[in-house]
Order: C-alpha cells, then sequence, then structure tokens
C-alpha cells in the first residue's frame, strides 16, 4: 500500500474512527485501526467486536493499492502532531513508513488478515432517517439511560421506527425521556431495537455536512447506519424495554408554565445548597409563583431560596425532586450555552484594571457580565409545562407536542 493525502483530512478521519478501537482488550489487534487504500479513497475501519466503524478519506493519491493495520492512538498522535499539509505513506506487511518533510516515522502493526470482517450493508433493506430529526432524538433521550449494568435494557435507547412515526425513549428508572418525529416513508412494519448510546453517538459521527437523511438497515441483533462518509454497527441491547406509554400520568390536576431558561438559572442557585448523598430541592407553588429551596445539614452547612414567576392557578403545593435530573432536561431545552451561563458568569474573575480613558470604557463594555433576564421578561418568554398530580406520582414535563420528560419524586423533603 502506497499514497499521500492531506494531513488534515486524516487527522479528521482519525479521530472520528479511533473512538472505535478500544484502549484494552483481551484481543490485542482490536487496538489498531485498519487502513485501506483503493479507487481514490482511504477506508479507515475500528472495532470492539460489540460495535465498529468505516469512514472514508476522499481524494487520496494512491500510487498502490492495499491494506495495513496500525496502532489507532499512536497513528492518531503522530497524524495530528504533524505540521506539514500533506502526508505519504508506504506499507510492506506489517511495517508502515510515514514520510513528511524533513523525516519520517516508522510504525509495526498487524497483519490485515487477521482484523475482524466488517459487515456490509445492505442497501435494499434500508430505512432511512432525516439528519436533524435522528441528533435531535438522540440529545433529548441518551442522557436519561441507566449506567448500572444490572439493568441491561435500561442502558440502551428504545429506537421505535413506524410508517409515519419514529421514536426514541430512554429511562433509568427514575426519569424517562420520549421524543417522536413525523417522518415519510418509514418501514410498513414496526421496528421496535434498543440501541445502546455509544452505538447512536457513532452513528452520529458518521454524519458528514452534505448528508440529509441516515440509512439504517435492522438484523436480528444488530444495527447499522450508512451515510456518504462512512459505515458504523452497534451490538443490540437484549431485554424488555418498560411499556412507557403506561407510566406516563394522566389527568393532572396542578399545571404550571415555566420559563425554561429562568427555571435552570433558579434551579441552579438552590442546587448549591443541596446535599451530595441525598440531593433535594423543595418545589413550592402558589398562585403565579414557584419557590425553590434546598438545605446542606452536612459540611458547608446551608440554605438556599428562590423564587420565580410562573403561570400557575392551582392550590399551594409542596414536593422534592433531584435537581440533576431538571436540570439534564433543561440544557437539552435551552441548549448547553444557555443552561450553562449562569455558572459561567458567576464563576467568571474580575477583570484586570483597564487602562484610562476610551479603553477603560471598552474594557469595562467588554468584560462586563451578562445578567439573567429581569423576572417579568423570563414569565413572558415561551416556557415548558410542569405536571403535577401528588407526591408520589412522577411530575411530566411537556417542551412542545413531541417530547416528554418524566421525573418520579423524592420521598424526602428538602
Amino acid at each position: 500500500m502506497k499514497f499521500r493525502c492531506k494531513r488534515a483530512d486524516l487527522a479528521h478521519g482519525l479521530s472520528i474512527v479511533a473512538g472505535a478501537a478500544p484502549a484494552r482488550t483481551s484481543v490485542p489487534i482490536l487496538m489498531n485501526i485498519k487502513l485501506t487504500a483503493a479507487d481514490g479513497e482511504l477506508l479507515l475501519t475500528a472495532t470492539d467486536l460489540e460495535m465498529g466503524l468505516r469512514y472514508a478519506v476522499r481524494d487520496v493519491g494512491i500510487q498502490k493499492s492495499g491494506s495495513a493495520v496500525l496502532p489507532a492512538q499512536k497513528l492518531l498522535s503522530i497524524v495530528r502532531d504533524i505540521r506539514d499539509d500533506e502526508v505519504r505513506f508506504d506499507a510492506d506487511g506489517k511495517v508502515c513508513t510515514i514520510e513528511i518533510e524533513g523525516g519520517q516515522f516508522k510504525l509495526s502493526g498487524a497483519d490485515p488478515q487477521d482484523f475482524p470482517q466488517f459487515p456490509e450493508f445492505v442497501e435494499g433493506r434500508s430505512v432511512r432517517l432525516p439528519v436533524e430529526d435522528f441528533r435531535d432524538m438522540v440529545r433529548k433521550t441518551a442522557f436519561a439511560t441507566s449506567a448500572e449494568p444490572s439493568r441491561y435494557a435500561l442502558t440502551g435507547v428504545l429506537f421505535v421506527l413506524r410508517e409515519n412515526e419514529a421514536r426514541m425513549v430512554g429511562t433509568d428508572g427514575k426519569r424517562l425521556a420520549y421524543a417522536k418525529k413525523r417522518i415519510k416513508g418509514g418501514p410498513k412494519e414496526e421496528i421496535r431495537v434498543i440501541v445502546p448510546p455509544k452505538g447512536l453517538h457513532m452513528i452520529e459521527k458518521i454524519v458528514g455536512e452534505e448528508d440529509e437523511e441516515i440509512a439504517f438497515e435492522f438484523e436480528e441483533t444488530q444495527v447499522k447506519a450508512k451515510t456518504n462518509a462512512g459505515t458504523t454497527f452497534a451490538r443490540l441491547v437484549e431485554g424488555s424495554f418498560p411499556n412507557y406509554e403506561d407510566v406516563i400520568p394522566g389527568d393532572p390536576d396542578k399545571k404550571v408554565v415555566i420559563s425554561p431558561a429562568e427555571f435552570a438559572y433558579r434551579l441552579r442557585l438552590a442546587t448549591t445548597m443541596t446535599d451530595e448523598k441525598s440531593k433535594a430541592v423543595k418545589f413550592h407553588l402558589s398562585k403565579d409563583r414557584l419557590k425553590l429551596s434546598a438545605r446542606r445539614v452536612t459540611g458547608d452547612a446551608g440554605e438556599a431560596s428562590h423564587e420565580l414567576p410562573v403561570k400557575y392557578a392551582g392550590p399551594d403545593f409542596d414536593i422534592s425532586f433531584n435537581p440533576d435530573f431538571f436540570l439534564e432536561f433543561l440544557k437539552v431545552v435551552n441548549g448547553p450555552e444557555a443552561a450553562d451561563e449562569a455558572g459561567e458568569v458567576a464563576a467568571k474573575p474580575e477583570a484586570e484594571a483597564p487602562a484610562k480613558g476610551k479603553g477603560k470604557a471598552k474594557a469595562e463594555k467588554a468584560e462586563k457580565p451578562k445578567a439573567p433576564p429581569p423576572a417579568e421578561e423570563a414569565a413572558a418568554a415561551p416556557g415548558v409545562t410542569l405536571e403535577l398530580r401528588d407526591k408520589t406520582t412522577a411530575g411530566v414535563i411537556r417542551a412542545g407536542r413531541d417530547y416528554v420528560y418524566l421525573v418520579m419524586p423524592l420521598t424526602i423533603d428538602a
């Protein structure tokens, strides 16, 4: 194998594929990336057998077709550190020479024949989904899955495809996130599988700027996905997923409309006074007001109490929740930047003393932190709806018609 290519393109491809190669394994060859040069492109392949990824680097000058299997992290480190615009590879058997201006590297690899076969994608059995719909559903559900190996089925995201609709559901037993999208050209017969979050994120990695759709192929034990840039596969999670539709409480007698940005800001402030081992914030509802309070009784003891305007006309009501569950949801709704803004402003150090005159005014203007929105403005902003029934029933938060989030209340008061 002998080829030359742009260093930036190769570094980008390796950074995507290297994540699929395990850092530790009882099968050493899996810690490598397979490079296959043919037909003007370089295919980069990595797998841990549970999932795998293949990515294409285009516009490669191939002088001799062939394959090489090289250490993933070492190869990525070398290509990232090189300053040259172009790199040249010459592989013969298990040894590969990487040539740059004024130097070279020699890497020992493995026999390409010993690298695991990558499953082929069958276009005729594929189902297509818009890229933006897929990304949005993953973002809204994958964070809610369980990290406990004993709850095996809950470690994955339920992925449901119907003729006119796609759904994703993630839960860890204490909270549940459910998102759906209207689609066209879905399968005639419903497809229902449980996909590990890492597998979903790997699918996102092979989406290029020109991709508008992702093609999916489903088999009994794995899901495969393909875009213009690459192909990936992931072993499905086995087990029975809970009937999520039955656990969404109906007929709530308390409905609260809240500005998500103001809610996140006030909840973050209250969370600073929760105990690490038993995080709890009390939600006290009264007419058009929500009071969030917390107490820390261990370590640096103290209390926090913060109010925000809401739209609520029901009776006074108290209930306690783990604030982290709400903050993760609000981060999705508000976006990472908006959700973190309050914490960033609070942590921002004071600016150094600026120079006199116009420079001083300019520096002061640049360094002045952005204040949170006024309460009246926050209350008028588009809101999320929190539905409550009693102190033992899950709270339901709705953001639009197609995104539902459930959180179980705590049995202890904050």
